[in-house]
């Protein structure tokens, strides 16, 4: 009996940071073994002690798979941010909970500011930007950026976890789990959009139609609806979803540059395809070599490319269109208090924005749903996408 009192997790060991062995299994092992990873356990646990009186137990409703964790797992993920992340830890940083001493549904911010750490706000916590906190490895938590990469603050692939009171963010009765647990990944696209609406009539393109990709769909349909909108979309869920969005769909980001935007494509000595014209704004919602290099390449001159899909170590990668077309290159990066909406916070105007636009159904991109005991086939289906067909993979603690 006292062993189910205990809460459940799915963790991933300290062992996993030989990043030599991760490198070299990590891409290869999850696919050939169905998702297992020797890296991952589940396990019992006790609850964590709250650290004080502005912190609260939140019991995970659904927790989402996100493409940084499997970066992570899979030896994917850069290491130049390892000295702000602590291991062992439990991922999940897309979460919809309750919280167990009143019961309200919330969203997790899982930024860690200098208030969570007991320490005084930098000058970026104090501007409501604590993505950028200059004391992510002090105080009173291990190092980390975002609850799920500190070993302290337990994420959401658990039956339990604990939140600064300043972390929490009210989920309005119109949405539902699905849209709820979608609402951090909308708000990384939501963010990215709000530094530079497009104009009316504006071209602008989406590479990939994953969530992140889906996502900036809707946030640019949001926040700028006379906007043109096309996604290069793989899979049959994507472009159906893609479409319902308001976005034209693509097969290739090149094609798209010549269909939408009246692009004129030129071969150079090599046979590559240079194209004069362009898409006035690209999200790489992908970040891989490839995404970006056709971003780079459709995008006009002086136009704007947005890092949204997080690329890390790109070898090869070719700059000349870069300066030659004098594009701006925007990295983004999660989220804080919004100067452009008067200083709310930007999870707050998602889940304002979705309620009030029931007709962009964003909880639809929740197609597969594991119980933490069934985390390998959770793996397998995220790692798998072509063969699943997930679009957002959550555990359901």
């Amino acid at each position: 009996m006292a062993d189910r009192l205990r809460g459940l997790r799915l963790r991933f060991a300290a062992s996993a940071l030989n990043e030599r062995t991760l490198r070299l299994l990590g891409p290869r092992l999850p696919r050939l073994a169905g998702g297992w990873m020797p890296w991952l356990s589940l396990s019992r646990y006790d609850p964590p002690v709250l650290p004080g009186s502005q912190w609260v137990r939140v019991r995970p409703r659904l927790a989402g798979v996100c493409g940084t964790d499997l970066g992570l797992l899979t030896g994917h993920a850069s290491s130049i941010l390892s000295p702000f992340a602590s291991f062992p830890a439990v991922l999940g940083h897309e979460v919809v909970g309750v919280v167990e001493e009143s019961g309200q549904r919330v969203v997790v911010d899982p930024v860690i500011s200098c208030q969570m750490r007991g320490l005084d706000p930098c000058r970026w916590c104090a501007a409501g930007a604590a993505r950028f906190c200059e004391r992510a490895a002090d105080g009173n938590l291990s190092p980390g950026l975002l609850v799920g990469y500190c070993a302290d603050l337990p994420g959401g692939w658990s039956t339990g976890m604990i939140a600064h009171r300043s972390q929490l963010h009210a989920v309005p009765e119109e949405l539902s789990d699905e849209a709820a647990v979608l609402v951090e990944p909308l708000s990384v696209a939501l963010h990215a959009v709000l530094a530079a609406p497009p104009q009316p009539g504006e071209q602008v393109l989406v590479i990939g139609a994953g969530t992140l990709g889906l996502c900036a769909v809707v946030a640019l349909r949001l926040m700028a609806p006379e906007a043109r909108i096309t996604a290069v979309a793989r899979h049959p869920g994507q472009r159906r979803l893609a479409e319902r969005f308001g976005a034209t769909i693509a097969t290739s980001a090149v094609q798209a540059a010549v269909r939408e935007a009246g692009a004129r494509a030129h071969r150079s000595i090599l046979g590559r395809t240079v194209l004069t014209g362009g898409f006035g704004q690209v999200y790489d919602a992908v970040g891989s070599q490839s995404s970006l290099a056709d971003a780079v390449r459709v995008a006009a001159p002086q136009g704007r490319v947005v890092l949204l899909g997080g690329p890390a170590e790109l070898g090869g990668m070719d700059w000349t269109l870069a300066w030659a077309r004098e594009l701006r290159i925007d990295g983004t990066y999660t989220y804080g208090r919004e100067p452009s909406l008067g200083g709310a916070h930007t999870m707050d105007e998602a889940m304002r924005l979705l309620a009030a636009n029931p007709q962009l159904p964003l909880g639809e991109l929740v197609t597969h749903r594991f119980g933490l005991e069934d985390w390998r086939r959770a793996m397998a289906a995220a790692l798998h996408r072509g063969r699943s067909g997930a679009l957002k993979v959550v555990f359901e603690p």
